[in-house]
């Protein structure tokens, strides 16, 4: 495709009252591809630079022909000015990335003389902001930059006095790599502007980008932030200066990935115990939620099982079974509410992650769609139905589990791996509202080894989000279309200075904050 005849984006639009009303014509006069013909003039819009396309693009709405019972619908149309053959793939490749999980509003490609998007949405201003995405989706793929939002950021080294480098550090028998800090005392200070103070703020403006533009893009995300080790997979091998390692690993030839399974290696310095023991210490800023107990080392977990089958994922909640009269042990559950979780849904909508320099522990930020979760079929979920799951010890012992058995003679025994059953506590971080969700995974790879042998392996991950992360609705209704988290993303971040009229920047700001302290929370766990 010649993407350099397509020349810029341009919309049309005009309200309407109800969805028979017939669409703009499409038919593209031969003087001037850009512009459709046979709309009357009011409603037209002038071809514009894509950087100068300020102007509101949608005609106010007619008086007098809406009731409070039956709102009239706003009809936009969307078109990339160029020559019809170049543009038409761009045309499409907006499309299925404006369509991609924007449900409240009705979203069309047509394939006519001049290619072009049909929108109509519930309200003016719904449609508006998503014909603002449109444009910002065009200009992406015309300029050809990546659509795929990736953000990957290094952290400096803490309390650093001397200049330093970074070494390569080969994982034994593995290939991958860990960066590893080497001080070189015999030099100078660090240069001032290799500072904490800078990586937060760069972070946090490059953040608050991706949020304001998955915000306009997915009408349901859920976002997460996971601690782990940063893992190279593809890389430069040598030692490096701090710029020369963060050019490195942002090269397109340089891959990893964030490794959230910890408690394994011994390097980590990490372990269950230890971190258990520092959620449950007397001064842990792990507090009960909704003083649901009276301390952290009474909070008792939830229970689920994880299975696989064909790269989709099963989560299975582990219920009480009720009993009459007094609490007496061993507790019994069954398995129900099966969701699966498609392989489509795995991949995040954007991502952003640091690479900790100097410290135990890295951090990434996931937003996954929000509403892919489905019901498993019938048969997984009738099979799973057949489980019980028993817990003979006390449930205040991190130690114990409830064991989970499934019958092996059906079919689907032999379909289902890498099983895991998990023990998750959650708790309030210092009582602002953000969750701490410790799951200590006990694996198995198959359901026959699960039902006769003790976990393969144990570990941990830790996750956070926020007690209203969790819900599909962050905005009240009618602005859920183009902007999910509302103006300065209000619906998903508090503002940290207790501003209420905070910008979305002092508010990523402030969340960034806060993972950093509970990452070096539980990094001190290594050191215990």
């Amino acid at each position: 495709m010649d993407v350099l005849r397509c020349r810029d984006a341009t919309t049309l639009a005009y309200p309407s009252n109800n969805r028979a009303q017939p669409a703009a014509s499409s038919t593209a006069s031969r003087g001037n591809l850009g512009e459709p013909v046979g709309t009357p003039n009011p409603w037209r819009i002038a071809t514009a630079p894509m950087a100068t396309i300020r102007q509101n693009a949608l005609h106010p709405k007619s008086k007098g022909m809406a009731t409070a019972k039956n709102p009239p619908n706003t009809i936009a149309t969307f078109i990339v000015a160029g020559e019809p053959d170049a543009i038409r793939g761009v045309t499409e490749a907006v499309y299925r990335d404006l369509k991609d999980g924007n449900k409240d509003a009705s979203i069309e490609f047509r394939d006519m003389t001049v290619p072009n998007i049909r929108v109509e949405a519930p309200t003016e201003e719904d449609a508006m902001a998503l014909i603002r995405t449109a444009q910002r989706i065009a200009a992406t793929h015309l300029s050809g930059a990546p659509t795929e939002t990736k953000i990957l950021f290094v952290e400096p080294p803490p309390n650093c006095t001397n200049d330093f480098q970074i070494a390569i550090n080969v994982i034994d028998e593995t290939k991958c790599a860990r960066p590893k800090l080497e001080s070189l005392p015999s030099t100078p200070n660090l240069a001032p502007g290799l500072s904490p103070e800078t990586y937060k703020q760069e972070f946090s403006k490059s953040l608050c980008e991706a949020f304001e533009n998955a915000s306009s893009l997915h009408s349901s995300l859920i976002l997460k932030i996971h601690l782990g080790y940063y893992i190279l997979q593809t890389y430069k091998p040598g030692k490096f200066t701090f710029e020369n390692f963060e050019s490195m690993v942002k090269s397109p030839r340089a891959t990893g990935q964030l490794e959230t399974s910890l408690g394994q290696a011994l390097t980590e310095g990490l372990s269950v115990e230890a971190a258990i023991r520092l959620i449950q210490a007397d001064n842990s800023p792990c507090v009960p939620i909704d003083n649901q107990t009276p301390t952290s080392a009474q909070v008792i977990p939830t229970y689920a099982f994880e299975s696989w089958h064909d790269d989709d994922r099963y989560e299975t909640e582990l219920e009480i079974i009720e009993r009459q009269g007094p609490v007496n042990w061993p507790l019994k559950f069954n398995l129900v509410r099966t969701k699966m979780i498609p392989q489509s849904a795995q991949t995040p909508r954007f991502e952003a992650t640091s690479i900790s320099v100097g410290r135990s522990l890295d951090w990434n930020m996931v937003a996954m769609p929000g509403d892919e979760k489905i019901r498993a079929s019938s048969a997984v979920t009738q099979y799973l139905g057949l489980g019980q799951a028993e817990l003979k010890d006390s449930c205040d012992d991190f130690h114990s589990y409830p064991a989970v058995r499934l019958p092996g003679q059906y079919p689907m025994a032999k379909k289902l791996k890498s099983v895991t059953i998990k023990s998750i506590y959650r708790y309030n971080w210092k009582r602002t509202g953000y969750v701490v969700q410790f799951t200590i995974n006990r694996r198995w790879e198959s359901i026959h080894k699960m039902n006769r042998k003790a976990p393969t392996d144990t570990d941990f991950d830790v996750t956070i989000y926020a007690d209203n992360w969790d819900l599909d609705s962050r905005v009240q209704a009618g602005e859920t279309v183009g902007k999910i988290w509302g103006d300065d993303l209000r619906g998903l971040l508090r503002d940290e200075t207790g501003d209420a009229t905070g910008s979305a920047l002092s508010r990523v700001q402030g969340l960034i904050e806060t993972i950093l302290d509970i990452r070096d929370f539980f990094e001190s766990a290594s050191r215990a």
